[in-house]
């Protein structure tokens, strides 16, 4: 299951209009997160700035989406918005202090997914590179000091 075109492009002007007023170069770079908030009973999706909202579109093809996968499907239309976002103009360019990260809430604001995480040095990283990484260098150093 997917958004229709439509939807898809509608959420992408979304999100770039948001992200222009973090192009504009500035003295000084925000500490923020950017949380997209998808709601599949009104078809809203909101683009906050960590509690305050920047903008909404209201979309009619969200309640088509089954509930029981609806924030499973938005989180990979999401990542494929932000990374065709990021094809056109990177996203690690924009005045922000790194880290940052583009987040998937749900209806309380809660996290559901990490969509996309910008480190300090402008390397992007996607969801899941990091997983693991405690217990892999766990391991690492178990092995390490039993030699």
């Amino acid at each position: 299951m997917k958004l229709s075109e439509t939807s898809f492009q509608e959420i992408r002007e979304l999100i770039n209009g948001v992200l222009d007023a973090y192009r504009k170069p500035t003295e000084e770079s925000v500490v923020t997160d950017i949380h997209i908030q998808p709601n599949r009973e009104t078809g809203e999706v909101t683009v906050s700035d960590d509690d305050i909202d920047l903008a909404r579109v209201t979309l009619s093809d969200l309640s088509e989406i089954p509930e029981d996968i609806f924030y499973e499907v938005m989180e990979k239309e999401l990542s494929r918005i932000l990374r065709n976002i990021d094809q056109e103009r990177p996203l690690e360019k924009l005045a922000i202090w790194k880290p940052f990260s583009f987040v998937l809430v749900d209806d309380d604001r809660e996290t559901v997914a990490e969509l996309m995480l910008l480190d300090e040095d402008n390397t992007l990283l996607k969801q899941g590179l990091m997983q693991g990484l405690e217990e892999d260098l766990d391991s690492f150093l178990k092995d390490l000091l039993s030699d």
